[in-house]
């Protein structure tokens, strides 16, 4: 074939072989050009006749160092997206055995309560027959009603706490809404 006929610079082989670390790649091109800027020149002005060159270029990259430093920075955000989802769990973990122990503590606290308001009714039943008997005056029967009411109060506070509690777990478990059928629509726009 004619050097005349062939206008661009052929890449006669080229082959690649590698991984994702390192990448050795054999590169030959062999240029061929029809003369340069000084006979290009030399050309305009005399009006000669053309030259022809030639070229060759080994490359040989035995380490690939950007790709290297591509799988470095993989790894390190691999690394430091896992600690925060990790920290995530943890967190959630922890919020919902936090959750668990006032939910606890309040059924204790309604047991204990029930106890202490069926106590102070025994009492003030006891304390009402011992009026009507004449055997003690109205002031203790008096104080068997505080203590009655006193009861029913931290019953109905402890109730209170276990709703209060009830809401704070579902509320860490993130079914809050869902017990109440309340669903929320993404918004589209």
């Amino acid at each position: 074939m004619a050097l005349e006929t062939w206008p661009y610079p052929a890449r006669l082989l080229y082959v690649g072989f590698g991984s994702c670390i390192e990448s050795y790649l054999l590169e030959f091109s062999i240029d061929l050009t029809r003369g340069g800027l000084s006979t290009s020149l030399n050309q305009l002005f005399n009006f000669g006749f053309p030259g022809y060159g030639a070229s060759l270029t080994l490359n040989l990259p035995i380490k690939n160092r950007a790709a290297q430093a591509d799988l470095g920075t993989a790894l390190v955000t691999r690394h430091r997206d896992f600690y925060p989802a990790q920290q995530a769990r943890e967190q959630i973990t922890q919020e919902v055995s936090n959750a668990v122990c006032p939910l606890e503590q309040a059924k204790l606290s309604i047991a204990a309560a029930k106890t202490a308001l069926d106590l102070a009714q025994k009492t003030l039943t006891a304390e009402q027959r011992k009026a009507q008997l004449g055997a003690e005056n109205v002031f203790f029967q008096l104080d068997a009603q505080t203590r009655v009411a006193n009861a029913e109060a931290t019953l109905l506070q402890s109730e209170v706490d276990y709703q209060t509690a009830v809401a704070g777990l579902h509320s860490a478990t993130g079914s809050l809404l869902q017990d109440y059928d309340v669903q929320i629509s993404e918004l589209t726009k």
